[in-house]
């Protein structure tokens, strides 16, 4: 009886990489919501700004253990636990979407949505990673996402805002996250993220003038 009590409690025990997954969606969240983003950086505190910030977080861990090699011991444990985080994150938007009273033949649609934003972002960066395209760019990228704010309008299927002028202490402030965005990329630890134990390094707290209003044009995307 015990034996088959053990093989029951085995068969619904949440598999390690889910549980990992599970952890790592926690930690974005907590590294997303740190008060420095939205009072140093100027991240709007609005539902599209939290998003875009938590989708960088969530996307660098994905596509971080997504590249790991195909010869290397731990590939399939580390596309696996991304696959867990990935769903994980899923999961809460389409919860979120819900308690929004968004209604259930809408959700699919949103969500489908919210999905090709999340894959343009996530390449995205992993592109200006692969191809170490410099903090110029990155900070680019992070003036017409994270700190634009979209609302995702249906004249902007990926969410992000281009063509449009900057001004000076928001590029400022872009340039600041792009440092933290390489420094957190820097960071990453393969074996302790598949533990599913996330650090994630302190944004720097920053003195600019918020109020400036020099402009400068934002670069077009490559």
């Amino acid at each position: 009886m015990q034996r088959l009590l053990d093989k029951l409690k085995s068969a619904f025990k949440p598999r390690p990489a889910k549980q990992a997954g599970d952890r790592l969606y926690l930690a974005c969240v907590t590294q997303s919501r740190l008060p420095v983003f939205y009072i140093d950086y100027g991240v709007d505190d609005a539902i599209g700004s939290r998003f875009e910030l938590l989708t960088f977080h969530v996307g660098l861990v994905v596509t971080r253990l997504k590249s790991l090699p195909a010869g290397d011991p731990r590939h399939d444990q580390a596309q696996e636990t991304a696959q867990a985080l990935f769903d994980s994150f899923l999961l809460a938007l389409d919860s979120t979407l819900r308690e929004q009273g968004v209604g259930d033949l809408s959700v699919p649609k949103k969500m489908k949505k919210l999905g090709q934003v999340i894959y343009t972002r996530l390449k995205r960066w992993d592109d200006l990673w692969r191809e170490n395209a410099g903090l110029t760019a990155a900070a680019d990228y992070t003036a017409r996402t994270i700190m634009a704010g979209s609302d995702y309008g249906d004249d902007e299927a990926d969410g992000e805002v281009r063509g449009q002028a900057v001004s000076a202490a928001v590029l400022e402030r872009a340039q600041a996250f792009a440092i933290y965005a390489q420094a957190a990329c820097d960071a990453f630890q393969v074996d302790d993220v598949l533990a599913g134990r996330l650090s994630f390094p302190s944004p720097a707290a920053l003195e600019s003038d918020a109020d400036s209003a020099d402009l400068v044009m934002s670069g077009e995307e490559q």
